[in-house]
């Protein structure tokens, strides 16, 4: 069964799989791996941890390849997989959360469930504390839900200053993941008929901040800069020399 007797080690080669665009072997893989393991009712934390990165995977190759009724049901296994983890156990190898309530939403989306997709991405924003990327791929769906549609505005107003990481600029929420500075801009663009003068202004920020880091006038990474001036001594020791 494609090597399972090290369940490590294949998980890395799914990775691995996933990356390089083999997604059929992926699915069959990831299909078989994950069978294995639900067909054991009787598993350690760490065959669990392994049971739901391999769903994880399982999720992501079932969305890329379109097969989006499988997606909900890997994805509603996914959830019900993580809930069974203790809270105290350490999920750092999975991600946050609400990472897999993510997958779960786009699997609905993919399937046309607006109703159910819209709660998932209201918790998603609850757990995550405002994650950007998460409410963009709401809009994206649901340019005219106007819930889905202030949640991101005051995402993007909470995300921070734009940052620049090598030629690509971005904004990153604290503790979150990073979007794409234009996608951002493309997403309250097309929303503009839903929330007005408060997306035009957060366009023009992050359009006025791109320019003046590209001219030197703003730091590549003004959170980073903000912290280091706060650690530099506020008085000059020759002051008291």
């Amino acid at each position: 069964m494609f090597g399972m007797s090290d369940p490590t080690q294949t998980l890395l080669q799914l990775e691995n799989y996933v990356k390089d665009g083999r997604l059929e072997i992926s699915e069959v893989m990831a299909t078989q791996f994950t069978d294995m393991y639900l067909s054991n009712k009787k598993q350690t934390q760490l065959e669990q941890i392994l049971l739901i990165r391999g769903l994880q995977i399982l999720c992501d190759v079932l969305l890329i390849r379109g097969k989006n009724k499988l997606a909900v049901a890997s994805a509603k296994t996914l959830l019900r997989e993580r809930n069974r983890l203790p809270k105290e156990c350490d999920q750092s190898a999975l991600g946050p959360h609400y990472t897999d309530l993510n997958r779960h939403a786009r699997s609905l989306i993919a399937n046309g469930k607006k109703r159910t997709a819209k709660r998932a991405f209201v918790k998603i924003h609850k757990l995550s504390g405002g994650c950007l990327l998460s409410s963009l791929e709401a809009v994206v769906a649901y340019p005219s839900d106007t819930k889905l549609c202030r949640i991101f505005a005051d995402c993007v107003s909470n995300s921070g200053p734009v940052i620049r990481s090598g030629e690509n600029f971005c904004l990153i929420p604290e503790g979150l993941r990073s979007v794409d500075a234009q996608k951002v801009i493309n997403g309250l663009q097309a929303i503009l008929p839903v929330i007005g003068e408060v997306g035009q202004n957060e366009i023009v920020r992050i359009q006025n901040q791109i320019e003046a880091i590209k001219n030197g006038e703003m730091a590549a990474n003004a959170r980073l800069q903000s912290a280091l001036d706060s650690l530099a001594p506020k008085h000059s020791y020759y002051e008291y020399s």
